[in-house]
């Protein structure tokens, strides 16, 4: 597994290798993850597959997030060194600079390429798709994490893409998991992501002082990394930096999970993650989020940017304890056809596959 992002680094992408790798070692498969050395926050579980660091991660701002790009003076020799041990496959983490591109220079097996990503257009990809075609060539296989991504990349590299999506941990995100006792009182609005203008937090923090007025006993808690000025208000609370093992609870403990992310989102991992939890979604109505939101059925789709349309489907939502209930346990139901043992599966198939 080759990427530029990974754990300590928060997101998607991490979580998608780590859990893909851990299937993947349940199966019998030997996994090592080449990332580069990130001195952030959190920690990799014990059981995590080998991890070996390749230059340090340099942050840059791209696609509207905050993510990593590889830099050392030797990381070409180091890649190639690493490279030599000879890997039955080489599966790369988007197409991005700077590890993926150079373990596709030096493979000499199969290779694959999962795509994340989702935007309207990439200057970066306009300019290069010529050169970055070299590689793209050497290529086996290609999967996205959903028909958005896939739209998003086909446009400059197109080819074959297998869609497999993004999992989810049934077990570790399940209703019967502890709440915490600091909210075990009042009703509880989650939100859970990095702090950044595409993750449309403001938008909630926007929308929750009618959702206070027509709910009195709201509280708001969020859960992230990065910086974000909190209005003082009753009832919101932040909880920067949460080691991993907290985040399940988090999701216990809340009786609605709000994501009214704006845009650029593939998929949305924290939508599986509280329907596996049993919680009621309230997230908004774009591309990547209407492919894991029945509407009506395991969520609530708003209109992105609308604190108005957010305030009124969660006080809907409150008011309503058996929609709540039956959109809880739709959500769990349908969460657990995304658990990693199955998007594993997927996966080992496309690493079989000769014929692809």
């Amino acid at each position: 597994m080759v990427s530029d992002v990974y754990y300590p680094h928060p997101g998607g992408v991490p979580e998608h290798i780590y859990h893909l790798s851990l299937e993947l070692i349940r199966k019998g498969h030997r996994v090592t993850v080449m990332a580069p050395r990130i001195g952030e926050i959190g920690s990799v579980d014990g059981d995590s597959p080998e991890v070996i660091r390749v230059g340090r991660g340099i942050s840059v701002f791209a696609n509207r997030s905050h993510s990593k790009i590889a830099l050392s003076l030797d990381i070409e020799k180091r890649v190639k060194d690493i490279l030599a041990k000879r890997f039955d496959v080489v599966h790369i983490h988007g197409f991005v600079p700077m590890l993926p591109f150079l373990a596709l220079k030096y493979s000499d097996t199969r290779n694959i390429v999962t795509v994340h990503a989702a935007y309207k257009s990439n200057l970066s990809y306009s300019i290069s798709k010529k050169w970055l075609g070299k590689y793209t060539r050497k290529l086996d296989a290609r999967i996205a994490v959903s028909c958005v991504a896939k739209r998003s990349i086909s446009r400059y590299f197109p080819g074959r893409y297998e869609i497999i999506p993004n999992g989810v941990d049934i077990d570790r995100f399940n209703p019967g998991v502890e709440p915490l006792l600091e909210f075990d009182k009042g009703f509880n609005i989650l939100f859970i992501g990095r702090f950044e203008p595409r993750k449309g937090l403001k938008y909630l923090l926007r929308a929750f002082p009618k959702i206070k007025k027509e709910i009195p006993e709201a509280r708001l808690i969020i859960v992230g990394s990065g910086i974000v000025n909190i209005p003082k208000q009753d009832d919101i609370v932040v909880k920067k930096f949460p080691p991993p093992s907290m985040i399940p609870r988090f999701y216990a403990s809340s009786d609605i999970f709000c994501s009214p992310a704006t845009g650029n989102e593939s998929f949305g991992i924290v939508l599986l993650e509280a329907m596996a939890s049993g919680v009621p979604v309230v997230a908004s109505s774009i591309p990547g989020y209407r492919s894991v939101v029945k509407e009506g059925e395991t969520g609530i789709l708003v209109e992105k940017e609308n604190p108005s349309s957010i305030s009124q489907a969660i006080i809907n939502l409150a008011r309503d304890k058996k929609s709540m209930e039956e959109i809880g346990k739709k959500g769990r139901e349908y969460a657990c056809l995304f658990s990693w043992d199955k998007i594993a599966d997927r996966v080992e198939g496309v690493y079989k596959d000769e014929g692809c």
